[in-house]
């Protein structure tokens, strides 16, 4: 019994010395092949700052519009820089160059002010003279035939309303309104786009 029991030992250990030599290889070569992958937010980081760069390049096409929104104003880049809402058709500072500047992403030039209509991460409109991201807007044709206008840089950013966007709007007195403030079943983001006439531009 004794032979037996000193040899079932001996089998024992030569099976553990064996699996260890064979799991420690397996796992450096584990280890090297991990460490060689480059880190996943990194690579998806740079992808985004790439499609941003891209988008910032050149328009790839350019019409000249008014924005009339559903509360009864048209949107208006004034000379000064001021953003609001005017019920004047004549009104030139509602002439507005639209910029495409990728699928559904533009960008709202005044005319007559030749700035840019943008908005920063808590929502606030404002004026650009030399455009940024800040200035990107995606389009979307609602079921209800009007577009509405979110900021591209800061999308999923606004903690105030289900789809977590920043919305272009014009409040019943013709005032922008705070992007944290919309909602995209709210009358003051849905605007409809009229395009100019060649003659009349």
């Amino acid at each position: 019994m004794d032979a037996i029991t000193i040899m079932v030992t001996w089998v024992t250990i030569a099976y553990l010395y064996i699996g260890l030599s064979v799991a420690l290889p397996l796992k450096q070569v584990s280890n090297k092949t991990s460490s060689s992958r480059p880190p996943v937010t990194a690579h998806v980081q740079q992808n985004l700052a790439t499609d941003v760069q891209k988008i910032l390049s050149f328009p790839t096409y350019t019409r000249r519009v008014r924005l009339y929104n559903k509360n009864g104003f048209f949107l208006q880049v004034s000379e000064g820089r001021r953003l609001r809402g005017t019920r004047n058709f004549n009104n030139r500072n509602t002439l507005l160059d639209m910029e495409s500047m990728g699928t559904s992403v533009v960008r709202l030039k005044g005319v007559v002010s030749n700035s840019y209509f943008c908005m920063n991460g808590k929502g606030i409109p404002h004026v650009m003279a030399h455009p940024s991201d800040e200035c990107l807007f995606r389009e979307t044709l609602g079921p209800n035939h009007f577009h509405t206008y979110t900021s591209y840089k800061y999308s999923g950013r606004n903690s105030g309303n289900i789809t977590h966007e920043f919305y272009i709007a014009i409040k019943k007195n013709g005032k922008l309104k705070h992007g944290a403030n919309t909602g995209p079943i709210q009358k003051s983001v849905d605007f409809m786009v009229l395009p100019l006439k060649k003659r009349n531009q």
